[in-house]
Parts: structure tokens; C-alpha cells; sequence
């Protein structure tokens, strides 16, 4: 059964875990900081080279923790994650993914970029030096290439940082690499889940008219479900995850109350839980 309290946390959600993932963070920044005396540790004795690698691993322990503090141990969300828009010309309200996880991902690509390319330039100029040298350079070459196309999917709009928006005609969800939309007949019913991480699952009927499109390629960093549904991943908000679960349970349930979306009443609602 959901939890009684109607702004608390549901009871298919575990309990929070933060101390768990506090713990798991304070590990991971304690190997980035190792990672800066090991590279000055090179340098003293003679290998300057592999300080770029120690100080970039250590960038890639340091962002890997801002990810997991921005997605996990979640600080509090900004005004503006909640905002008035527009779909398809009527007023809505959407409901934004952290930015501040997009940036600290995008880094974190730059970084594993940055690795793979220094390291294939390494190999081009060892040159006869290492015989694996020519394997070595393109192999990380080939690597450096297909994260470095992120970035080409970010500038051609196919991965973006996304959003949830509750229209007056139904619910539209951008993700991160995917976009979905169900008019609000189509929905059968709102629940929490968890599948690793809490999520909310805006159920609708098997025959429902779908618009759906997975935009990224390869670049899959998240998907669509399997069925007609809205699948909401609350930890790709900056926005409390019982906020989201009791906001879009509320409007999917009660039908008279969506004439307030896209109006300053929806975001006093919001304040509200």
C-alpha cells in the first residue's frame, strides 16, 4: 500500500539510504585525491608523462562524486526547476532534470576523452620505441572518437538535459535521450516503483496512441519503457522525488485540477508538498 502521509515518502520506495551512498562517496573522492600525490610521485622520478593521466583520473573520481551527491544525496532544488512553458501552444508546467547532473555527465565525458586521446598521441610518439604503439594509438583513437561524438549528439539537440511537462493535454517527457507523450485519457493510473533507483510509472492502456522516439543512437543514456507509459527516474531531477510521485499522481487522478496547469497556481501547488 503507498504511504498514508499525502506528501510522504512511498512505502514501494526502500528507505533512504544516504549514509550508504555518503560513505561510497567519501571513498571515491579520497581515490581522487590519492590520485594527485601518485602523479607529482612520477614526476619525481623522471616520468613526468603520467602526471596529465593522474590529475585527469583524479578529476574522474572528484565529477563521479559530484554525480553521485547532485543524483543521490540530492541538494535542494532551485525555484526554477519548476516552471511555466508551453506545449503545442496552451500552457503547461514542467518539471525540469537537474542541470547540474547533465554538466558534471558532459565533464565527465570530456575527461574519458581527454584520456584516450592524450594516451593514442602518447603511442603515435613513442613510435618505434613500443611495438604495440601503432595497435595501442588507434585502438584509444577509435575510443577518444566515440566519446568524444557525445558532444556531437549534445550540440545536435539529441541528448539534452530533459524534462517532464504536465500539459492540459496530456503528459509530455523529454528525457535525456528519448521523448514521449499520452494524453491523459490514455492513463490508467499513477504508482511509485523502484528499479534500482525510485521512480514513478504513469501507467496507460496497452492500446494507447504513443508518440514516442528514441533520438540518440548509441548514446542510450536512458530508454524508453517497454509499454505505454510515462517511466519517471527521480533521480535525474534536482527536485525531491516525493514531490514529483505526489504533483504528477495528483493531476493524473484528478482531471478538474489540470485546468491549472501553466498557471501560477500549479507552481503554488508545488510549494506546497
Amino acid at each position: 500500500m503507498p504511504s498514508s502521509d499525502p506528501n510522504g515518502r512511498p512505502a514501494e520506495w526502500p528507505p533512504g539510504d544516504g549514509a550508504k551512498y555518503k560513505a561510497a562517496l567519501v571513498f571515491v573522492v579520497l581515490l581522487g585525491g590519492a590520485c594527485v600525490p601518485v602523479g607529482f610521485g612520477f614526476v619525481a622520478i623522471g616520468k613526468a608523462g603520467a602526471l596529465k593521466y593522474a590529475l585527469l583520473f583524479a578529476a574522474l573520481f572528484l565529477l563521479t562524486a559530484a554525480y553521485g551527491l547532485v543524483t543521490r544525496v540530492r541538494p535542494g532544488h532551485r525555484q526554477g526547476d519548476i516552471a511555466i512553458t508551453t506545449y503545442e501552444g496552451r500552457p503547461a508546467t514542467e518539471i525540469r532534470y537537474s542541470q547540474a547532473a547533465f554538466t558534471i555527465l558532459a565533464a565527465l565525458m570530456a575527461c574519458v576523452t581527454a584520456i584516450c586521446a592524450l594516451g593514442a598521441w602518447d603511442f603515435l610518439s613513442a613510435g618505434e620505441d613500443v611495438p604495440a604503439a601503432p595497435v595501442g594509438a588507434a585502438l584509444l583513437g577509435i575510443a577518444a572518437l566515440f566519446f568524444l561524438s557525445f558532444f556531437g549528439f549534445v550540440l545536435a539537440g539529441r541528448l539534452q538535459r530533459g524534462r517532464v511537462v504536465l500539459a492540459q493535454q496530456g503528459i509530455f517527457q523529454r528525457g535525456r535521450a528519448f521523448s514521449s507523450f499520452l494524453p491523459w485519457e490514455a492513463f490508467a493510473g499513477a504508482k511509485a516503483a523502484y528499479n534500482g533507483t525510485p521512480e514513478v510509472l504513469v501507467i496507460a492502456y496497452t492500446n494507447a496512441p504513443w508518440d514516442k522516439r528514441q533520438l540518440s543512437g548509441f548514446w542510450k543514456l536512458d530508454k524508453l519503457p517497454p509499454a505505454p507509459m510515462i517511466e519517471i527516474d527521480t533521480t535525474s531531477f534536482a527536485v525531491d522525488p516525493n514531490v514529483v510521485y505526489h504533483l504528477v499522481r495528483f493531476y493524473v487522478e484528478n482531471p478538474a485540477a489540470r485546468a491549472e496547469l501553466g498557471t501560477d497556481a500549479s507552481l503554488r501547488r508545488f510549494s506546497r508538498h
